[in-house]
């Protein structure tokens, strides 16, 4: 069994119907000593999920519990509510440098 992606793990215990991000709490998860290529595998799987779709529906809908009607909701979702507080106006790339 293929052990989840970092973006999956995030969306499952900090994105909920109810829930507050802090996200000063969310960037030092990105910023572990011990995982140095944390942030960049965060950011790529991030951009591939808003640009690619790779994060369906379904599954967004499984690890958040938050309920939309379509693929576009979610991209929509990932770039309003956690690429622009995390990255701001920079531009999503499926090339992220570190």
């Amino acid at each position: 069994m293929s052990e989840q992606s970092f973006l999956k793990r995030r969306l499952e215990s900090t994105f909920c119907v109810d829930g507050v991000v802090n996200w000063e709490t969310f960037k030092e998860s990105l910023h572990h000593p011990n995982f140095p290529n944390r942030e960049s595998e965060f950011k790529r799987e991030l951009a591939d999920a808003i640009l690619s779709r790779s994060l369906s529906l379904k599954e967004f809908e499984q690890l958040t519990d938050i309920d939309f009607e379509n693929q576009e909701e979610v991209a929509e979702f990932l770039k309003t509510e956690i690429w622009q507080p995390l990255y701001g106006d920079e531009p999503i790339t499926l090339q992220q440098t570190a």
